[in-house]
C-alpha cells in the first residue's frame, strides 16, 4: 500500500504547481500519485479537474469516461462531464446526466441547481425553478435555494415573486452577501431606487471591496438623482479598475449630470472605445468638443481613438491641438512623439517631442523603448 501522507505531499505539491503556473510539472506529479494507486478515483477526479482548469477538455473527458467505465453511477464524474459538456455546448447530453445522477439520488441538492442554472440559460425558467422546487422538497430552509429561485424568477420577469423568494432566503441568513446583492437587484429590476440604494449599501457592508456592487450602486444613485453619489462610486472603483467600461459611462452619466457637459462625454466616449464601438467613441469626442473647444482632455481622447483607428495624420493634429491647450499634457507628447517616429517619418521631431516628456516627468525616459533612449537624450526640444 503506498505512503498516504507521501501521496498527500504530492498532490498539495501539485496543485501549488498548478497555482503558481507550471502546468507540466503540475500533470506530472498528479500522474505519480496515480501510478501509486492507479484504482483510486479522487486521484483520477484531481487529475481530470486540473485538465478542465488547463484547458484540455479532451483529455479531462477521456479521465472522466474512464472512470465511468468502471463507474458509471459514480456522481462527482458524471457531475464533472456535465460541466464540460456545458462548455462544448452540448447543454442537452449534460442535462442528461444531471438526471442520471437525480435518478441515483433524488437528494442530491448540488445537482438540482446546476440543472436549474442549465435550464435558466436556455430560457427554460419554468423547469428552472421545478428543479429549485425540487431541491427545497428536501432542504426547505436552504438559503441558496430560495436565492436562486429569486434569480431564476427575475430573469422570468417575475419581480414580485423574486423578491418574496430573496427575502425567504434572508430570513434564514439576514447578513449574506450575495441575498442582499440579489435583493436590491430585484429592487432595481422593479425600479425601487432608494431602496436598491439601500439594499446595495447593506450587501457592501458584508463585503466591502465588491466591485460590481460598488457600480450597480452608482447607477441606482443615478436614478434617485444623486450625482455626486453616484461619481464618489465610480471613483472609488477607478481607484482599483481604470478599464471597466462601464465605470467610465457611469462616470460620464454622472457628470452629465452635473452640469459638466464635456467631461461627461469624453467620460462616456471612453467607455464606448474600451468596448471597441468606435463611431460611438468618436461620435462623443466630437460632441464634446462642440460643447467645449478647449477642453484639452477631449482632443487628447480625440487622438487616442484615431490612432487606435490608424488615422495617424488626424492623430497627430488632435494631439498637438490638445497640447495647445494644455503645454504639459505628458501623455499627449508621448504619443505624438511615437506617431511622428514610426508612422509619420519625422523621427527628429517626435524624438523631441519625446525628450519634452521628460522635462515634465524624467521618470517617463525608463518607459521609451530603449532603442530611441539615446536617440532623445540627444535630440532638440520642440518648437512650442
Amino acid at each position: 500500500m503506498a505512503d498516504n501522507a507521501r501521496i498527500a505531499r504530492m498532490k498539495q505539491k501539485a496543485w501549488s504547481l498548478l497555482d503558481a503556473n507550471h502546468p507540466d510539472e503540475a500533470l506530472q506529479a498528479f500522474r505519480e500519485c496515480i501510478d501509486l494507486e492507479p484504482n483510486n478515483t479522487h486521484h483520477l477526479i484531481e487529475y481530470a479537474v486540473a485538465l478542465y482548469k488547463l484547458q484540455k477538455l479532451d483529455e479531462s473527458l477521456a479521465v472522466l469516461d474512464d472512470i465511468l467505465s468502471r463507474d458509471p453511477h459514480h456522481i462527482l464524474a458524471l457531475n464533472n462531464k456535465a460541466r464540460i459538456l456545458i462548455d462544448r455546448g452540448k447543454p442537452t447530453d449534460a442535462l442528461a446526466l444531471y438526471r442520471t445522477i437525480l435518478n441515483l439520488d433524488p437528494k442530491h441538492i448540488r445537482t438540482w441547481i446546476k440543472a436549474a442554472q442549465l435550464m435558466a440559460s436556455l430560457e427554460r425558467f419554468d423547469k428552472a425553478d421545478g428543479c429549485i422546487q425540487e431541491a427545497l422538497a428536501v432542504s426547505p430552509t436552504d438559503p441558496e435555494l430560495w436565492r436562486e429561485r429569486a434569480i431564476i424568477a427575475r430573469n422570468a420577469q417575475k419581480l414580485e415573486d423574486a423578491l418574496q423568494f430573496i427575502q425567504n432566503a434572508l430570513d434564514q441568513k439576514t447578513t449574506d452577501f450575495d441575498s442582499l446583492r440579489e435583493k436590491a437587484n430585484i429592487l432595481a429590476a422593479l425600479k425601487r431606487f432608494p431602496q436598491a440604494v439601500d439594499a446595495y449599501k447593506a450587501a457592501l457592508r458584508q463585503k466591502s471591496d465588491d466591485t460590481d456592487v460598488k457600480i450597480l450602486l452608482g447607477f441606482a444613485y443615478l436614478a434617485v438623482d444623486k450625482p455626486k453619489d453616484a461619481l464618489d462610486a465610480f471613483e472609488a472603483v477607478m481607484k482599483e479598475h481604470k478599464n471597466i467600461a462601464r465605470v467610465w459611462l457611469g462616470r460620464g452619466q454622472a457628470f452629465l449630470a452635473l452640469g459638466e457637459e464635456a467631461r461627461g462625454l469624453v467620460n462616456c466616449g471612453t467607455a464606448a472605445m474600451i468596448e471597441q464601438d468606435f463611431p460611438r467613441a468618436l461620435e462623443c469626442f466630437d460632441n464634446a468638443i462642440q460643447a467645449n473647444p478647449k477642453f484639452p482632455e477631449a482632443w487628447s481622447n480625440k487622438g487616442v481613438l484615431l490612432e487606435k483607428m490608424g488615422q495617424f495624420q488626424d492623430a497627430a493634429a488632435a494631439y498637438r491641438h490638445a497640447l495647445s491647450l494644455d503645454p504639459a499634457a505628458v501623455i499627449c507628447m508621448h504619443n505624438l512623439g511615437l506617431i511622428l517616429i514610426h508612422h509619420l517619418d519625422c523621427r527628429d521631431e517626435g524624438l523631441s517631442w519625446l525628450k519634452n516628456t521628460l522635462k515634465y516627468d524624467p521618470q517617463r525616459w525608463f518607459k521609451l523603448p530603449s532603442e530611441l533612449r539615446s536617440a532623445v537624450d540627444a535630440a532638440k526640444y520642440p518648437d512650442m
